[in-house]
């Protein structure tokens, strides 16, 4: 996807790097079957190539394309953006052993909870396999640093979280869509995401329907429990108050969060689940908008100073979040301010150089 591609075009920009980005050539997320188109004029070689089980990140590996690329080129570091556990990394790995024994080799994990592994013993077997050959791993967060040590990790780690291009993701004029969508003389809540439940949007449906000033809630984005959603949105009696809209390409987002005055990420924790991050938010902080978010999972620390955070689940909470934002100009300001702030370490810029970096640690030792 576009907007998340930018890290590796930034690393490959430095005169010591030549860089081959293997991706599958299409990938199905958020209800959509999204097809790489490689960019024209980037620094990297941008090279699809086909899959099976598109959409599942642990169990997608490529038919055929990637063997010739460890073969010819040689890399001295192969970074891996996929779980140690894949099927993905297993094959990653046996190539590397096979043709480029001698390469650096990384891989970035997500964890956010500990938890057994699912289909069996296979899993654990290939993440003992890729921790043997790993020289250092990019956990999203120092939480998932640590579920790697508890999984049996010892090798080296460096937490990298999630990144925004904020060529994309800025504050931009957006009046001709919000007039279109019905939102013009609103305030205007807003989320983005999946709809299902781990994610909290009934939260945010209750929070709304205590609200006693014109609003209106825009929500972007589609799950298996949409229809849940919009049964409580009917009982609650706000119905028209809400404005849905199905999951729209990436490069769109960022003119639907430019319509919305607050942006909030409602997630709640589950048995097997929590918030590993909260892209979104930093999305949000880009684009000037004030964010809320729960207390699950990674989202307070995402957050920092630059928004403001209620109890996961308690609608009360997140309605008076809600109604600080809404009344109170000088703090809307100053978390929009806050925001563009704490967003700079977050931007594909400034993970790319930190990227970078470790490349040369780990080639000069």
């Amino acid at each position: 996807m576009k907007p998340y591609r930018r890290k590796f075009n930034l690393i490959a920009a430095e005169s010591d790097v030549a860089m081959r980005v293997l991706t599958p050539d299409r990938w199905y997320e958020s209800f959509q079957e999204i097809n790489f188109i490689p960019e024209v004029d980037v620094n990297c070689e941008e090279i699809p190539c086909p899959i099976r089980f598109s959409g599942y990140g642990s169990r997608f590996y490529y038919r055929r394309g990637i063997a010739q690329h460890f073969k010819d080129f040689q890399p001295d570091i192969i970074h891996l953006e996929e779980e140690a556990w894949s099927l993905n990394a297993l094959q990653t790995v046996r190539l590397k052993r096979r043709f480029c024994p001698n390469s650096r080799f990384i891989f970035r994990t997500s964890l956010s909870i500990p938890s057994k592994q699912r289909f069996g013993p296979l899993p654990v077997w290939i993440e003992k396999q890729v921790f043997r050959e790993t020289d250092m791993a990019f956990p999203l967060s120092e939480n998932a640093g640590e579920i790697l040590k508890q999984r049996g990790y010892v090798g080296n780690q460096i937490p990298f979280p999630n990144g925004v291009d904020i060529s994309l993701f800025k504050k931009r004029n957006v009046n001709r869509l919000k007039t279109s969508l019905g939102l013009a003389d609103n305030f205007v809540i807003g989320y983005v995401g999946r709809l299902i439940q781990m994610k909290g949007v009934d939260t945010l449906i209750e929070a709304a329907a205590m609200l006693d000033f014109p609003f209106k809630l825009l929500i972007v984005g589609q799950g298996e429990d949409e229809l849940k959603f919009q049964d409580i949105a009917a009982k609650h009696q706000i119905t028209e108050k809400i404005v849905w809209i199905d999951a729209v390409p990436p490069e769109e987002v960022p003119d639907y969060i430019n319509c919305m005055d607050t942006l909030v990420l409602p997630s709640r924790t589950t048995a097997d689940w929590v918030e590993f991050f909260g892209r979104v938010l930093i999305e949000g902080m880009a684009c000037e908008v004030p964010v809320i978010g729960s207390d699950s999972g990674e989202i307070p620390q995402v957050i920092g100073d630059a928004g403001l955070v209620f109890p996961e689940g308690d609608a009360a909470a997140l309605a008076e979040k809600i109604r600080q934002i809404a009344s109170d100009p000088m703090l809307c300001q100053d978390l929009q301010k806050r925001g563009l702030e704490r967003v700079q370490n977050f931007t594909w810029e400034t993970i790319a150089q930190r990227t970078y970096e470790v490349y040369q640690q780990l080639l000069a030792e």
